[in-house]
């Protein structure tokens, strides 16, 4: 258990982030089979606006567990209230997959033989050709959804790498599907089939890990525990809904457009995401230490901290995305330019992964100042930025797809994570009386922070 539990923050790092290079890895080897078997039509576009779609439903549930049920569970454990904590955890993870499925049932009820068609903006024919992808949209949606949050609760106990075990447990699942069905056979809705599949296998071997080593017991339940949280929760909630309105919107739009569009989008994004894996797993560190501190009153070293984190961040950003910027051709052309991927979408893809590779420094900043929000649980704030943000960013969605198709989406992502960024940092800056955002002010002032 040592490979994926350690006792100290920047051991945690070090493996969470090697690891995540190795998921990061084999998703790549994934995206490039896909294209290599499939190319870029419109069952991968099928394909890739479901499975993101179902990614960001669970992707809410999750940084709800990260930015508010795991610090108050963790102040819980602190002081000896282990049967609360699970209490906690359990209310919300069962509350959540219940209203989920319930959503999913009258959805279907309601709006009959239309559902697909207004779930998703793709021609009826091509929908009707596709309808299993459609089906398994929704119970590979509950099985991640539970998975992610499983995974939360494990880092909070240091268990860091296991937080990227569901995404390789799927990929690894896919990449051997596709393997075993050979070039040039089976369909897109083969990837479905493999992705349910991981994550059944992933959600077995997190529960035995609650349930063995730390004997979690899943009956516990009281509602009473969320009480407290139910406003921040439903602030957050409808943040992330934008956000997940934010995302989905534009690959709705585009579904419209040229055939494979979506795929090309989805490739682009997925390829300038990755270097993010990595800021993502110390971010994920990151807030666990900055818990600690702030429960220990030793907040002017939790800013000094963030700080030091930020800037190491913003170097590693730089010269990644630089790389990419440079390579872009390279990129498209030799890695994804084989097997079924038509000329001019190799084209567009070189053009979205340059534009794209300009946001990934404003993102590494405010991944590591928007866990401070979470930390001080000053929710309400930072689902107020976001919440514009991700309005403005829609409305800017709709007008520039239009007018310049992929390259609008792409100019309009890369200006949003920048007004993002100085908004937490403005906020942050004006809130704290300009004293803590420079390790100079923020270490002169920790002895007087310690109790």
């Amino acid at each position: 258990m040592k490979l994926i539990k350690a006792d100290t923050y920047t051991l945690s790092a070090l493996k969470s982030s090697a690891f995540s290079v190795m998921c990061k890895g084999l998703a790549f080897v994934l995206q490039l089979l896909i294209a290599y078997h499939f190319g870029a039509n419109v069952g991968t576009d099928i394909y890739f606006y479901l499975f993101n779609l179902a990614v960001l439903t669970a992707g809410m549930v999750q940084t709800v567990c990260t930015s508010i049920l795991v610090p108050r569970a963790m102040g819980l454990r602190s002081c000896n209230r282990c049967t609360d904590e699970m209490s906690l955890h359990n209310s919300f993870l069962y509350t959540v997959l219940l209203l989920l499925l319930a959503s999913m049932v009258v959805f279907n009820l309601v709006a009959g033989h239309d559902a697909s068609s207004l779930l998703m903006n793709f021609r009826p024919e091509d929908t009707a050709r596709h309808l299993s992808l459609y089906y398994l949209f929704f119970p590979f949606t509950l099985l991640l959804t539970l998975n992610l949050y499983l995974g939360e609760i494990l880092i909070s106990f240091k268990y860091f790498t296991l937080g990227l075990l569901c995404n390789f447990s799927m990929n690894l699942a896919c990449v051997v599907a596709i393997l075993l069905a050979g070039p040039g056979k089976g369909d897109v809705v083969l990837l479905m089939y493999a992705a349910c599949t991981g994550c059944l296998l992933n959600a077995a071997v997190f529960l035995g890990l609650l349930k063995c080593r730390l004997h979690w017991q899943f009956k516990p339940v009281n509602l009473a525990l969320l009480r407290r949280e139910w406003k921040a929760i439903g602030g957050l909630l409808f943040n992330q809904f934008i956000t997940l309105l934010s995302n989905a919107l534009p690959l709705y739009f585009m579904s419209q457009l040229h055939p494979g569009l979506v795929t090309v989008v989805v490739y682009a994004q997925k390829f300038t995401q990755m270097p993010l894996s990595i800021i993502t797993q110390i971010a994920a560190v990151l807030q666990v230490k900055l818990n600690n501190l702030y429960h220990r009153h030793l907040c002017a070293q939790m800013y000094a901290t963030t700080f030091r984190v930020a800037l190491r961040l913003l170097a590693f950003a730089i010269c990644t995305s630089a790389a990419i910027f440079l390579l872009r051709d390279f990129i498209a052309e030799t890695l994804y330019g084989l097997g079924k991927m038509p000329l001019d979408a190799v084209d567009r893809l070189s053009h979205l992964i340059g534009i794209l590779s300009f946001a990934m420094p404003a993102t590494a900043v405010c991944m590591a100042y928007t866990r401070v929000y979470f930390t001080e649980r000053r929710i309400r704030l930072y689902v107020g930025i976001m919440s514009c943000a991700n309005l403005l960013a829609c409305v800017a969605y709709y007008i520039t797809i239009d007018l310049w198709q992929e390259n609008g989406f792409a100019a309009v992502s890369v200006g949003t994570e920048v007004l993002i960024l100085l908004a937490v940092l403005i906020c942050l800056r004006r809130n704290k009386g300009n004293t803590r955002l420079y390790p100079s002010a923020s270490f002169s002032s920790s002895k007087e922070q310690q109790p």
